[in-house]
């Protein structure tokens, strides 16, 4: 399970501590100086948080009533055990060395580790009680504290475990902590006092007895003790038997302390209450005695819940509270609030850097000076919303307000001079500034430019009622003169003339823009991104996408040509190389490093703050925001050249998810991953850059901003490598990028053999269509074979019963005439004749009853071709051939009689035209087709005869094609011109063959057609 909160308004609330009301007498002033993050319980963070730690891969791992998460800091990850327990929530965690997190649960007592991905419960029996506590000796011992009325001590080494209880040493209390000092001390706090066992020993030595005392470590390895008295230093070699307590350092004593306490990297201590929010103590040094009053962090302050479990520092420097209404972070702000500075302007404070390095402030109703090294002061009150601030060369401070200007001096009282555009509309002011001639300049939208000279007022620019040229933003130039912005244009005024410059906005509206001067350059800024004008011209650098929030309103050049930008959502630094090569570019690349919501700068540069930045003498850089003007000492600011942890957290295939992966070989088919990743910054996790890609399927790395997921489907069998990288808040992005190979094999619908599976199934397919239909094509013609010879058997019947055997009636009547007749009578002769020719024609009809009935059964067809090549006739004579390929067999009557007259047209054919001299017949009786074949070596058939099938005005070709085709054969006739011709007639051997034997045969052997009669 994960918990996600993406948004900002539900992920953090990030604020400066301001001053907060006394709690009671002898504590200071709120937390200050940090920024706050937390999430809440309905903002699906797991509540409560008793135990926090951080694994070495850098994850935070939370122990919580809803169960056991780690968290990345934008997400909540559930992870269970492998054989789950029921409504068991873990008690107490543990970090070590190795990388292991080992986890106590509470109803069960079991010990849990988490190690490569998966955590397992430890064999053997549980913990005598609930276990409260672990920590780790130098030898990798893990101590395990539990929580009873009487304290027991667990060592776990080797694979033994070791109970030590009231019989070695511990007090017969209830126990809290256990913990390791620097030099392998075992310290553990008790409610009546604490016990401590050196390395080696078997039995613990108590201290304070009877008194509650909570213990604590700090960066040297040194343990303090906190109790009724304090908190104070415990010494570094403590004797066997009692050991006499140190002065306290720490107030601590009014506390109900509960859990650890936290000396920070600072030296600054931490204390966790019960119902009293958190406590800070100031480092102090060892001389000091009781220091000043702790700053409180409650509820009214911003934190989750007064009743605290747990505080933790990381690797980075974050504190981790743990409380029973969710989970808050501190992290030291980089911009810093000013106490005094409560009243912002409506329309955002004007900032003004003096000449001096002193920066002045105007505020709703006040203007501060604020010297170098120094605090805000009050120098103008009792004032309405300040338009514009500028200094004159002598120091004078000259503030713009609604009808009047105030000039301020030390050296002389506050002068007021009347504006003189009172009587225009939109007389709003934008700007002020001085020309090397001392005269003052002042801008105001419908009111024009005015200049102040020796007292008088002069206008020098108009806009004439068009609001789309009121004068804006106004500066000094370089060259001592003036510049200003109206609408689309940049007026210039040196040496008393005017000139103008367009100015270009890459497509976008007209914008007030930021004008500043530094380094002989005049800056103009905005959404666009940045132009530098010159004498010689101007070269722009634009922003890579023109939005709102890539506007520029306030830019700082320090002394080391660094420039300082404000965007609405952060505060940017450009080093000069990168300005050279942007500007050389024309591209505003994103900046390398950058400051915003988690560094402290709690809301938006103000948009109506012309020059929302400026620098003090100090260096310090304040800011103009939209809830007053912040600080930021660049000095102070540590560049971190180390990159964030990268680690990919779990692979989700569908039904298996495999936490922290390296390599895994997933189940076939498998089309649909998310990749779980995490980056292992707590800084400023939302600022975070990553870029991952899969290599095999991504053609570029995916940037994909806050997400921490990374979905793919359609995924094709194969080897692939995902990769991770990641960049902190200064742009250091990893050495290397977190990698995860997996492969997904192929099914067997994916493997090369399923296609030729597949293309010899539909080669047998269609083989097998072929074969059916040939088989019912035969059995077609063969039906149409067997009603022709029925119908030729019923016709020869007919004639036969009838017209014969009418036909011979009569003659034996003629002839019985005849026979009475005298023989040589004319009459009796002509008789006679009449008779032999009605014999003639009951012959004739014989012989036609006879070629209806078919050819005679004993005759085959061997002897059918003989006859037919002794009855054609050649001249001159040819020699004829005949071969007998196989075994005969006989033939179906009307295929018999239609080869017959085939070959007998071929030989007729030959006898005509061929002039062959020699000629072949060839008849080969195979078990599935019978080829008859008539060869010649005439001088062939002209090509325009063959191509057309017919010689024109002749039929013999076309009529032996059609006898082919009607007993279901083909004719195929092939010519060589001198070299004659071959006449193949070719059947299928179910037609050609007459014989029918009934016998069963298996449907695939029907199917291809392996049941012939052979």
């Amino acid at each position: 399970m994960i918990r996600t909160m993406w948004l900002p308004f539900r992920l953090t609330l990030s604020l400066f501590l301001l001053v907060s009301a006394c709690a009671h007498a002898g504590q200071a002033s709120g937390l200050s100086g940090y920024v706050h993050q937390r999430w809440l319980e309905g903002n699906d963070a797991p509540v409560p948080v008793v135990s926090i730690v951080q694994g070495r891969d850098g994850f935070i791992w939370l122990a919580t009533g809803d169960g056991l998460y780690r968290f990345d800091g934008i997400r909540f990850e559930r992870i269970d055990a492998e054989t789950p327990l029921k409504n068991d929530a873990p008690s107490a965690l543990l970090a070590t060395r190795s990388g292991d997190i080992w986890v106590s649960f509470e109803s069960s007592h079991r010990l849990g580790v988490y190690r490569n991905g998966t955590l397992r419960l430890m064999e053997g029996p549980p913990a005598p009680d609930r276990v409260v506590s672990m920590a780790e000796g130098d030898d990798g011992t893990i101590w395990a504290l539990t929580a009873n009325y009487n304290a027991q001590v667990l060592r776990l080494k080797d694979g033994t475990t070791r109970v030590f209880d009231a019989r070695d040493g511990l007090p017969e209390s209830n126990a809290s902590q256990v913990l390791v000092a620097g030099d392998g001390t075992l310290w553990v706090s008790a409610s009546e006092g604490a016990a401590w066992l050196r390395p080696g020993e078997e039995r613990f030595h108590v201290l304070n007895a009877g008194l509650p005392t909570r213990l604590s470590r700090d960066s040297q390895g040194n343990i303090w003790a906190s109790d009724r008295t304090g908190t104070y230093a415990l010494p570094s070699n403590p004797g066997r038997g009692a050991v006499a307590a140190s002065s306290p350092h720490y107030p601590t004593d009014e506390l109900d302390v509960r859990g650890m306490p936290v000396f920070d990297r600072k030296g600054n201590l931490w204390v966790v209450t019960r119902y009293q929010g958190v406590r800070r103590y100031q480092a102090v040094n060892s001389a000091s005695q009781l220091q000043a009053p702790a700053e409180a962090f409650t509820t009214q302050e911003g934190l989750s819940s007064d009743i605290v479990h747990v505080i933790f520092e990381d690797r980075e420097g974050n504190l981790w509270i743990g409380t029973e209404g969710g989970l808050d972070r501190l992290r030291e702000a980089a911009f810093v609030r000013e106490p005094s500075l409560a009243s912002p302007a409506r329309f955002g404070d004007k900032l003004l850097a003096g000449h001096d390095g002193t920066v002045y402030i105007g505020q709703a109703n006040t203007v501060f000076r604020v010297p170098a090294q120094g605090v805000p002061e009050r120098i103008i009150e009792n004032i309405i919303e300040p338009e514009a601030i500028c200094e004159s060369a002598q120091g004078s401070v000259w503030v713009v307000l609604r009808n009047e200007v105030l000039v301020w001096s030390e050296r002389t009282p506050l002068r007021r001079l009347q504006r003189p555009d009172l009587e225009a509309r939109h007389n709003i002011a934008y700007d002020c500034a001085f020309d090397a001639e001392s005269g003052f300049w002042m801008s105001s939208a419908g009111g024009g430019v005015h200049v102040l000279r020796k007292g008088q007022w002069q206008k020098v620019f108009d806009a004439d009622g068009d609001a789309a040229t009121y004068p804006t933003t106004l500066t000094s130039t370089p060259s001592g003169g003036i510049a200003f912005q109206s609408g689309e244009r940049l007026m210039r005024y040196e040496a008393g003339r005017m000139s103008t410059t367009p100015l270009r906005f890459g497509g976008s509206p007209p914008k007030v823009v930021t004008l500043q001067a530094s380094e002989g350059h005049l800056y103009a800024a905005g959404a666009f991104g940045l132009t530098r004008l010159d004498d010689k011209g101007g070269v722009t650098a634009w922003a890579p996408d023109i939005t709102p929030a890539s506007r520029i309103n306030g830019l700082v050049q320090t002394p080391g040509g660094d420039l300082w930008l404000t965007y609405p959502r952060m505060l940017a630094r450009v080093s000069r190389e990168e300005l050279e090569q942007a500007f050389a570019k024309g591209k505003l690349e994103p900046p390398r490093f950058s400051l915003g919501r988690g560094d402290g700068l709690a809301s938006r540069a103000h948009s109506h703050s012309q020059r929302a930045l400026v620098m003090g003498g100090d260096g310090r850089l304040w800011i103009a925001t939209q809830t007053g003007t912040l600080w930021l000492d660049p000095s102070s600011l540590g560049k971190s050249d180390v990159a964030p942890g990268v680690l990919i957290a779990a692979l989700r295939d569908g039904t298996n998810v495999h936490r922290d992966p390296v390599s895994i070989q997933l189940p076939a088919a498998t089309t649909k991953l998310e990749i779980d990743y995490a980056v292992l910054t707590f800084s400023d996790p939302q600022r975070a850059q990553v870029k991952y890609r899969l290599k095999g399927f991504d053609q570029d790395w995916v940037h994909p901003g806050q997400r921490r997921q990374a979905f793919y489907t359609n995924l094709t069998p194969g080897r692939y490598r995902f990769e991770v990288m990641a960049a902190n808040s200064d742009g250091v992005w990893s050495p290397a990028p977190a990698s995860l190979d997996f492969e997904i094999p192929k099914t067997f619908f994916q493997t090369g053999w399923f296609p030729l599976l597949c293309l010899a199934a539909t080669l047998l397919v269609l083989f097998a269509l072929h074969r059916l239909h040939l088989r019912r094509t035969s059995n077609q013609i063969r039906t149409l074979l067997e009603e022709r010879n029925a119908e030729r058997e019923r016709i020869a019947r007919e004639l036969h019963d009838t017209l014969l055997q009418g036909v011979m009636g009569l003659v034996l009547r003629f002839q019985a005439v005849a026979n009475t007749m005298p023989k040589e009578t004319p009459v009796a002769r002509k008789l006679d004749s009449a008779l032999v020719a009605a014999d003639a024609v009951v012959t004739e009809a014989r012989n036609s009853v006879h070629d209806l009935r078919g050819a005679d059964e004993g005759e085959d067809l061997l002897a059918t071709l003989k006859r037919i090549a002794a009855d054609t006739a050649f001249s001159p004579p040819v020699s004829v051939r005949i071969l007998i390929e196989g075994q005969p067999r006989r033939l179906h009557p009307l295929v018999a009689e239609e080869i017959a007259k085939i070959v007998k047209e071929g030989l007729l054919n030959i006898a005509h035209h061929a002039q062959a001299s020699e000629v072949e017949i060839a008849v080969d009786y195979a078990s599935r087709h019978l080829a008859v074949r008539v060869r010649d070596d005439g001088v062939g058939i002209p090509e325009d005869v063959l191509e057309q099938g017919r010689k024109a005005g002749h039929f013999g070709m076309v009529g032996m094609r059609e006898r082919a085709e009607r007993i279901g054969g083909t004719l195929n006739i092939i010519s060589v011109r001198g070299d004659g011709v071959e006449l193949t007639l070719l059947l299928p051997g179910k037609l050609a063959y007459g014989e029918r034997h009934e016998r069963k045969v298996t449907w695939w052997k029907r199917m291809f057609g392996r049941a012939t009669n052979d």
